[in-house]
Parts: C-alpha cells; structure tokens; sequence
C-alpha cells in the first residue's frame, strides 16, 4: 500500500506497477517517449529505450522529474481499434447483458469513437492486458453498460462521459499486488486494505497525468462508494458522491453479479434495492427494465436458502443485542461512532430481511421469482454483514488497545461464518 505522487518533481514509481510493466514489456513493445529523469536530473532511461528489468532496477527509490505513467507509451496492446473490437464482440454476445444493450448498440458504437485514448490510459490498459486480459473485457463491458444505463432518462449523466468513466474506472488496479486481484475468495482485512486504494489511485492518476474531464476522475474515486456511508475508500454519504460516480458503482455491482448469477439483471435488480438507501431508487428500475427487456430466464425450482435467512437473522438479533449493550462504553467518540454505525446498519439489515415478505407463503405456493429473489436475499444479507464486520474492524484500528477490546464483540457477533 505505498503512497504514490503523480506531481511533477515528486513522483515516484510503484513497484507493483513496475512489477506489472516489466511483465507486460515482454509481450507488447512498450517504450520511453522521453528521457526519464529524476529529481537531481540524473538520466536513468533514454527515450525510445524499451522498458526492462533494468529500468525497474534504476527506478528504485528514486523521485523523478515527471510521473513514469507520462514517460512510457505502448506502441501496441491496447488500441481505440482492439476496444472498439471487443465491444462488438460483447454486444453481439447471447447472454442478458448483451441483449439488454442491443437497442443501444449503435449509438454505444458512435459514442466510443468520441472517446480519447489518452497514452497513459493505454499504457495502464495495455499492462492490464498483459497481467490480467479479464480486466479490460470487464472495462468494456462497464463502458457499455453505464453508456446503457445513462441513456435512461431518469439517470442525470452524460452518456459519453458514463462510457469513459466505465472504460476507466479500475484503472487503479494497476497499483494493487496481484494476489488481491484475484477475486477467487473473500478478501481479508489486510487484503482489503491493499484493494480499497484502487478508486482513490485511479482518481490521482488520471488527474496527474491526463487531460480527462474532471467530474470522470472524481466518479473513478467513488465507484465504490454506496449512498448510506458504507462504502470506500472514503465512506461517502449522500449528495457528497457525484451521480456519475453512483452510476458507475451501480455498473461495478452488476458486473460483479455477473460472474456469479445465471440472471444478472435480475439479481442487480434486487441488489440495488435490498438495503434501503445504498443506492438511488431509480437504477433497480433501470436493471429490472433491462432484464425484462432481454427476456432474462430465471432458473427453475430454485432452492429456498432458508436455514441461511435464519441464521442471518439470528446473527442480526444478536448483533444489535451486542450493540446496544455497549452504547455508552465508549471511550472516545471513535468508539461511539463505531457502535452507532453497527446499530444503524443493522437495523437498515432487518428492514431488509423483514421486507421479503414471503415468510407466510407455503414452500409449494412460492413462484421461480420469489424463490430466485430469497436466494440473492441470502447472498446479498450475508455480504452487508462481511461488509459490516469489516468496516468496524477498520474503523477499530485507529482507538485504543482498551477501547478496541471492549468494542470487539460486535464484530466478533456480525461475523456469518
């Protein structure tokens, strides 16, 4: 988790990111577009020099002059024209999300050749090609869907600057240490530590180093950031998240359920709207209309999780018992804020849970839409309170050994597992 400056005269370079340039030099022609230099006006790496090990050798522990983003430029990989392919190539696609977006097709199409590839961008994207080719499809296909999303015409963002955003919005990532990338399991704290700077880092970035708009760089810091507060890098609430930056956590969420549902649409449709107040009303709207609109099948006789719902709520019962007991134990008014924070998100929790309505329904009357919406509903419950339990445990980090231990009940409660 190194600190990292994109200023002029006092940037130094990344060594997961070089780590990832030097990998990425061996498949794609990545070269110096002037001298590097560092603060002193030492020449380290002469212009039209490839990138290599070397070059990561003579790099550490140096500022330089200018930002290493702004020296390089990938001479292949990542191209307008390989983007521009790979859209098609998505949009022609038989699953939901394609379908969905196949009455935007044309004008996404027109849309994305008004969008400038700046050369850091290229060169970031280029490298993610190289380590990760998963990541930029994903790009693409944000680029597509928050194009499709904003052509709503209850969503207040420009359609163009939705695209560039989606495009661009875990460029970051590059900054991470590839083993926390990897998506396979539940990051744990320290992991989470390590990924929650890739918004922020993207935002420094692109504001350093490019000529983007800058409510685009400003949307990339808030991707991950939710309406009620609980969201990251840095806990943004309310009108303090920009609505590109809400519609582009909408698109990071569906494209995560992506991966994971056999009816994304469906599934983002309810996520979105679950926990009242994490997002705006209107995109569970927009995600529900597009999966009607691509005909989205939901999977019959599905299994209804109800031993998982029952224990989700016996932890939530047991959480809010554990909070309210430690209301006023606090020593500091980070520890009561920690303790306000569970009870209100918990609380939130169980409205959600109570909200399903389907508890006085016999097994047998149940339809493939409520089956299907209490098997997000688990999934959904149990990663707010993984969520929970992690942003108290994050919090706790900054009070006191006395104070941490007399508050750790009530993550050691939220805890699913």
């Amino acid at each position: 988790m190194e600190a990292v400056s994109f200023s002029q005269g006092k940037s130094e370079a990344h060594p997961d990111f070089v780590n990832a340039l030097v990998q990425a030099s061996e498949t794609y022609s990545i070269v110096a577009s002037q001298d590097i230099v560092d603060v002193r006006g030492l020449k380290l790496w002469a212009k039209g020099m490839p990138v290599s090990a070397t070059l990561q050798q003579r790099l550490l522990e140096r500022k330089l002059r200018t930002p290493l983003e702004s020296c390089l430029i990938a001479e292949d990989g990542v191209t307008p024209f390989y983007l521009h392919q790979l859209l098609g190539e998505f949009l022609e696609q038989d699953n939901s999300l394609a379908q969905a977006l196949k009455p935007h097709a044309l004008l996404l199409e027109k849309l994305f050749k008004q969008i400038p590839l700046h050369p850091v961008a290229q060169l970031l994207l280029t490298t993610a090609l190289a380590t990760r080719p998963g990541s930029v499809e994903h790009a693409v296909q944000a680029m597509a869907l928050a194009g499709g999303m904003a052509q709503s015409q209850s969503t207040p963002v420009d359609v163009r600057l939705a695209m560039m955003g989606g495009l661009l919005h875990d460029i970051g990532e590059a900054y991470v240490q590839p083993q926390y990338l990897l998506g396979e399991k539940p990051l744990d704290l320290l992991g989470h530590k390590h990924m929650m700077i890739h918004p922020r880092m993207g935002q420094l970035l692109l504001e350093g180093t490019t000529d983007y708009p800058v409510i685009v760089c400003r949307a990339i810091g808030e991707h991950h950031e939710r309406l009620n507060g609980s969201g990251y890098p840095a806990r943004l609430a309310g009108d303090a998240i920009s609505p590109l930056g809400l519609l582009l956590a909408v698109v990071e969420t569906t494209l995560g359920l992506a991966q994971v549902s056999p009816a994304p649409l469906t599934s983002a449709s309810f996520a979105l709207r679950v926990v009242p107040d994490e997002y705006p009303e209107r995109y569970s709207s927009i995600a529900f209309n597009m999966a009607r609109n691509a005909n989205e099948a939901l999977p019959a006789a599905t299994e209804v999780p109800t031993d998982a719902l029952q224990h989700i709520l016996s932890t939530l019962q047991a959480a809010q018992q554990t909070a309210t007991a430690l209301q006023g134990s606090s020593t500091s008014p980070q520890g009561a804020a920690i303790v306000d924070t569970a009870l209100r998100r918990v609380a939130r929790l169980r409205m959600a849970w109570n909200s399903l309505g389907v508890w006085d329904i016999r097994p047998d009357q149940l339809t493939d839409q409520d089956r299907f919406e209490m098997r997000c509903a688990s999934a959904e419950l149990d990663q707010r309170l993984y969520e929970l339990q992690r942003e108290c445990m994050l919090l706790a980090e900054n009070l006191g050994e006395a104070e941490r231990t007399t508050l750790s009940p009530i993550w050691a409660t939220i805890s699913t597992l």
